[in-house]
């Protein structure tokens, strides 16, 4: 009896002590979530530009591969591939900066008309429930909407300059892309040195898929709204058609926000009649529907195999952590995570919780 007394209150002991431990090391856990987080926060100089130059070696490297094989020799495929790179944004660059020039100038024509739908809506809103005009004109709404779009710049304006280190990092990595397999061969062995590669296989394929397939679905996008908003009369459609562009590359808020802005800029344009902001209304939010529930994901399929729920939590979070930038990186980043959780069996269930669960993960 009074053995079994001691071993059950040793199991007890036993029990209390790992209890205690696993709060411990949840616990410490959190705190270095927070930790990474605020490193990453401080580092966002160097981070940003380094995965924005990894994502375009996963984009780029199958490029590189093709002149290889027909005999390019490696630098100056490399560089073949990085001067049409070059090209290519700084074309889009300089289409993007007329389109924004155009705008900028028309910026105090529309201010003006803004500022005088704002007081005539004031004036009613006041009228009919009793209202202080004091109380909805206090608001500078032009200084407010200048503010974002001066910090919306300050963002671009700052990813821009960041080129030329996205640059640098992009050529090592690509001069550095023959030399992997034999760095994974001698630092690694058996089955650690296979889930490596198979790793980095699997980031591989679906970056450079997501990609792509987002890429050419935000190009035809951009061009319905380009050709939407030129039918029904709105100002700027390329400019609205290159912003549709860029915004469709931000999970779920970047169509949101294509609706929004091209709805509010023809309703800014045609006041008081509401027939065209409608209309606007109505084709924008078909475009965003047909490409966004229909053709992305029978393109896409499942391969990212993500939860929504996740991609709505990584968006919230890089967004968070890097502005605007990060909401464009979340997805990818987030990709990248499930995929070496996948392959690493102590995080395996992290993986199959960011899952989509149509399927069972093999």
């Amino acid at each position: 009896m009074e053995q079994r007394a001691f071993t059950d209150g040793g199991f007890l002991v036993v029990c209390g002590m790992n209890n205690s431990l696993k709060v411990v090391v949840a616990l410490v856990g959190i705190v270095v979530v927070f930790l990474i987080g605020a490193v990453f926060k401080a580092a966002q100089t160097v981070l940003v530009p380094l995965i924005i130059a990894a994502l375009l070696y996963f984009v780029l490297v199958p490029a590189v591969n093709f002149l290889e094989r027909i005999r390019v020799p490696r630098v100056v495929a490399i560089i073949a591939v990085l001067l049409l790179v070059l090209g290519v944004f700084y074309l889009v660059g300089l289409f993007i900066f007329a389109s924004v020039q155009s705008v900028v100038r028309a910026f105090p024509r529309y201010q003006t008309r803004f500022d005088s739908i704002i007081q005539d809506i004031t004036t009613t809103i006041s009228g009919r429930f009793n209202l202080s005009q004091g109380l909805l004109a206090g608001i500078n709404w032009g200084s407010t909407l200048r503010g974002y779009l001066l910090s919306w710049s300050g963002s671009f304006i700052k990813f821009v300059t960041s080129a030329g280190i996205i640059l640098i990092f992009l050529i090592f990595l690509l001069l550095e892309r023959p030399y992997f397999k034999s760095k994974l061969n001698n630092a690694f062995y058996g089955a650690t040195r296979e889930k490596i590669q198979t790793a980095f296989d699997h980031i591989n394929v679906q970056i450079g898929r997501y990609l792509a397939v987002k890429l050419f679905v935000s190009v035809v996008t951009g061009l319905l709204v380009w050709g939407g908003l030129k039918i029904l009369g709105v100002d700027f459609p390329i400019f609205w058609g290159v912003a549709a562009v860029l915004l469709n590359f931000i999970p779920n808020i970047g169509s949101l926000l294509v609706i929004i802005i091209t709805s509010l800029m023809a309703f800014l344009q045609f006041y008081p009649t509401i027939e065209r902001p409608l209309l606007t209304l109505l084709v924008m939010s078909g475009i965003q529907v047909v490409m966004g529930n229909f053709i992305d994901p029978r393109l896409q399929g499942d391969r990212l195999n993500l939860s929504p729920f996740i991609i709505l939590v990584s968006l919230i979070f890089w967004g968070w952590l890097w502005g605007i930038i990060g909401m464009f990186l979340s997805v990818p980043i987030t990709v990248v995570i499930k995929i070496i959780c996948e392959n690493v069996p102590s995080l395996r269930p992290v993986s199959i919780f960011m899952g989509s669960g149509k399927w069972k993960d093999s």
